[in-house]
């Protein structure tokens, strides 16, 4: 049987809090029912991944009556987003101020900055090879610290957007979390999903994204086309 039409390819590389599909997905006149497998989680009828790694699914065979897909995310030793590789977890690393990472924004809150979750270390600049985190650490992406020369007067909408993946440098250490700076042009949104289509966009310019299926776009803070690929 075929497999379940998902919102990402089978093998693509997801990142923790993405979306899936829906857990109960219909097909050509036939249903097909999403079970939660490793690194992946049920909320509100949706499956979304809670890790680093490529998107799996098999299907269970134990109940002939229902056509029942498991998914799961499979942590790789080596897999690609764009033109980034990323080598196994470690329990025993954790982010530095001057490391440039990978993070989720996870709230913008305006008009001063933005949440973020760390989810790996750029470990080796001259090939973008990233090391995932065991655990996501917290971090505040300042509005002066979006572009080069950058202030109260820039709408940090028109940069990063809630669910935008970027890479970012450990700037400062905060009270509570780290300090992001993406004023340097290799830095800023990496990928990110159509507000109106939920769609993955493109790139189309260093400060604008489009989206692949409407061709909607949207402002942000893009970076330099050979991270971007």
């Amino acid at each position: 049987m075929a497999p379940p039409k998902l919102r990402h390819q089978l093998n693509s590389v997801l990142t923790p809090g993405e979306r899936i599909g829906s857990v109960n997905v219909r097909g050509t006149g036939e249903k097909k029912v999403l079970v939660a497998g490793n690194g992946t989680y049920v909320r509100q009828g949706n499956l979304y991944s809670s890790r680093l790694g490529t998107l799996q699914a098999q299907q269970d065979t134990s109940d002939e009556s229902i056509e029942r897909w498991i998914i799961s995310i499979k942590p790789e030793q080596k897999v690609n987003l764009s033109q980034s590789s990323y080598s196994a977890n470690s329990t025993s690393i954790c982010p530095k101020v001057g490391d440039i990472v990978l993070g989720r924004v996870t709230k913008v809150i305006r008009p001063t900055h933005a949440t973020v979750d760390i989810l790996a270390i750029v470990s080796d600049t001259s090939n973008t090879q990233l090391q995932p985190l065991y655990e996501a650490y917290s971090a505040t992406l300042r509005v002066n610290e979006l572009r080069p020369n950058s202030s109260m007067e820039v709408e940090i909408s028109d940069c990063i957007r809630p669910s935008d993946i970027i890479l970012a440098r450990i700037h400062a250490l905060g009270e509570k979390d780290y300090i992001l700076s993406t004023v340097e042009a290799e830095l800023g949104v990496i990928k990110a999903v159509c507000e109106s289509s939920g769609k993955e966009m493109k790139t189309v310019s260093w400060k604008e994204m489009e989206c692949t299926v409407t061709g909607v776009r949207e402002a942000r803070k893009v970076a330099k086309p050979k991270v971007v690929g």
